[in-house]
């Protein structure tokens, strides 16, 4: 489908989050602003917040481990909460978790910030409780298993102004992050831009 032109391109800083809500039919475009920056988007069933957004159940319906246009994006419920209508990039992850303090920690790394801790935030006012940020579409990262069944990050492969979008399915509770993680960003945290189509946004 033909993705209308938004007339506004809101920016999330770099290692910050934002949350907002879709409603049937309103379009989320999220924008790479500066080339090679990942942005973690959490979707969450509005009418029950326990029901989100299922790696799983994405990849067995959509038979494949890609996203692209056309892929619908599951629930753990098999509810389908949103479809992908744009995408330029064609390089997506839905295997890793967001990253988190724990795994920044692993690394040496201590109070850095999060996408985790970044998507509480932005969904704390909408009644998303941390525990509940479980999985996430990890937008223009690009994740891939080696022959061992390895997996190790690459950055991504979008260049500015690459762009992603979906159209919700259901009245969707969404958050958007910034990446917060300078390995996963080609070394170093961007911006990601977003917006949206026929629906309001805190």
């Amino acid at each position: 489908m033909e993705v209308p032109v938004p007339a506004t391109i809101v920016e999330i800083p770099a290692q910050t989050g934002a949350g907002m809500v879709l409603h049937p039919g309103d379009i989320l475009k999220i924008v790479d602003l500066h080339g090679r920056q990942v942005a973690d988007l959490a979707l969450f069933r509005q009418t029950d917040l326990t029901e989100s957004f299922s790696p799983g159940r994405t990849i067995d319906y959509n038979e494949s481990i890609r996203i692209s246009a056309g892929s619908v994006l599951y629930s753990g419920n098999s509810t389908p909460l949103a479809r992908v209508v744009e995408d330029t990039s064609h390089v997506h992850d839905m295997l890793l978790s967001p990253c988190s303090e724990e795994m920044f920690a692993r690394r040496g790394e201590f109070g850095h910030p999060s996408c985790l801790q970044n998507l509480s935030a932005a969904l704390g006012s909408f009644g998303v409780r941390e525990d509940m940020i479980t999985a996430t579409l990890n937008v223009f990262m690009d994740v891939r298993i080696d022959a061992d069944g390895g997996v190790k990050v690459y950055p991504p492969a979008s260049a500015a102004g690459d762009s992603f979008a979906i159209i919700a399915l259901q009245d969707l509770v969404i958050g958007l992050a910034a990446c917060s993680s300078e390995k996963t960003n080609d070394g170093a945290c961007k911006a990601i831009g977003f917006a949206l189509t026929g629906c309001a946004w805190r």
